[in-house]
């Protein structure tokens, strides 16, 4: 390369430059903030709209459900009509989201908050195509600061949530606060950012996306439809049978497609089948718990027969050590994977983690030790999903990194729906006795026994088929775990 074209390359030192890193930043922060705020709330949203417990998880389902859509079809539209309108449309929807999660008149509205929020799993890789053309020499560095942000950003507004619940006692201030900053970030993204008119040549899989989004949400209804209605009613069956023909026609056109939404079929020419199914079962676990944790934490044993029995705030306090639990155990997977290798540090940080979940299954009431073991259960579970990460980029070929990368993304958003979808499930069926038959449903202590257990059974499987794994993972293997892997977004 000459001096000439290196110059022409580089990007322009411009004021919008010196703006780009922290309006990212902001943008993550806020996300993070987003995605960590409802987690100590989740019982007191539950009693603000009169809706039993349990039901609360159906948010993670649809949240979930909803990123997994967004995330290959925005990055998609983002190459064809530019990466600054789509990060714009993502943070609003994100911002309009949260609001309306915050105003609901009705858990329904909730959830179509949930859905509209969705995108906020879109900002980051969007965020990184943008610094990636933008500041090809710091991409590295200043994609790690983002992630570590959003990281923290999670733990912090678990903290936030739950003491500003505590000193208000107002649900829709507390839930609103996160949600104005948002507003403000979309209109500082079109300030930072330089215009970019995208490809309009690059193709977007329009069938795709429809069929995908339509047989995942028929699943998902049929699900949920189950516990209320019946397994047998005719609505449950359309739904499942309808989600069953729509993936399966789904799979069919993606097989035939110039520009596939997901690319199915690379996973026939590498190796990646075991680790695609260890990302799925562990996001299921990790991404499952959140509803549990939050419930029980903040349950009376005096009341309910089991429990932590703290406050609002104080669980909120637990929840954001989670969190931050999770972030340790995903800096620690390069240390896991040099001192056993990629098959055994997954087998074994699963098998870890299943434990914790089956010690929880003796109902213990003592909150450290509670905080103890599910400590340990994010912290091992995300030893897990941080390997993973590497795993797929130093086996994929160069040519499809990006679609494989995508579509293990794409595959733990889904696991994230369905243990949304199999705790409501759970919780909704069974249910303490109530006096009056007009009383709200209480999940059961075995209600979260049996979450548990399946959880464990899960995280059991993990540890088994990561043994079918390479045992010693390759010198690409290990450069590519140095890199911090993706935190939960929601998950």
């Amino acid at each position: 390369m000459t001096i000439d074209s290196a110059v022409t390359t580089a990007p322009p030192v411009h004021w919008q430059a010196r703006l780009l890193v922290p309006t990212f930043i902001a943008i993550e922060l806020c996300a993070g903030l987003i995605q960590g705020w409802i987690m100590p709330l989740l019982g007191e949203i539950a009693a603000f709209h009169g809706v039993p417990a349990g039901s609360i998880s159906l948010y993670f389902m649809v949240t979930m459900l909803s990123s997994a859509m967004c995330v290959p079809f925005l990055s998609m539209l983002a190459d064809r009509y530019g990466k600054r309108l789509l990060l714009v449309i993502a943070v609003l929807c994100t911002a309009i989201g949260s609001a309306m999660i915050a105003f609901a008149p009705s858990f329904g509205f909730v959830l179509v908050g949930a859905a509209v929020q969705g995108p906020v799993a879109a900002l980051l890789p969007i965020e990184m195509g943008i610094v990636k053309q933008q500041r090809p020499g710091q991409a590295n560095r200043i994609v790690s600061a983002l992630v570590g942000t959003l990281t923290f950003g999670i733990a912090l507004g678990s903290l936030l949530a739950g003491a500003i619940m505590d000193a208000s006692g107002d649900l829709v201030l507390t839930q609103a606060i996160p949600a104005v900053p948002l507003f403000i970030l979309a209109a500082a993204v079109v300030i930072a950012l330089p215009r970019d008119a995208g490809n309009r040549t690059s193709t977007v899989d329009w069938w795709g996306a429809v069929l995908f989004s339509a047989s995942l949400g028929g699943l998902m209804y049929g699900l949920t439809a189950g516990t209320e209605l019946g397994w047998a009613h005719p609505a449950t069956l359309a739904a499942l049978v309808g989600g069953v023909l729509g993936s399966a026609l789904f799979l069919w056109v993606e097989s035939r497609a110039a520009a596939p939404l997901l690319d199915f079929t690379v996973l026939r020419r590498v190796k990646l089948g075991v680790p695609m199914v260890l990302g799925f079962l562990v996001a299921l676990t990790a991404f499952g718990m959140s509803t549990p944790t939050t419930l029980y934490l903040t349950a009376h044993p005096g009341t309910v027969g089991y429990g932590a029995g703290m406050s609002t705030g104080n669980a909120g306090l637990i929840v954001s050590l989670v969190f931050l639990s999770s972030s340790l155990g995903a800096f620690l997977a390069p240390l896991a994977v040099r001192l056993l290798g990629t098959a055994w540090a997954i087998s074994v940080a699963a098998a870890l983690s299943a434990a914790s979940l089956l010690v929880l299954m003796t109902a213990p009431a003592s909150p450290l030790f509670v905080t103890v073991l599910l400590a340990i259960n994010s912290l091992t579970a995300w030893v897990v999903l941080g390997i993973l990460p590497g795993v797929i980029v130093a086996r994929a070929p160069l040519s499809v990194a990006t679609t494989l990368s995508g579509l293990y993304n794409c595959l733990r958003s889904l696991g994230g729906s369905v243990a949304g979808a199999l705790v409501a499930a759970v919780m909704a069926t069974l249910v303490l006795a109530q006096p009056e038959p007009s009383a709200v449903a209480v999940p059961a202590l075995s209600s979260f026994q049996v979450i548990w257990g399946v959880f464990a059974a899960c995280l059991l499987a993990t540890a088994a088929l990561a043994l079918l794994l390479s045992r010693r993972p390759s010198q690409q293997t290990e450069a590519v775990m140095t890199a911090p892997a993706e935190p939960l977004v929601t998950p």
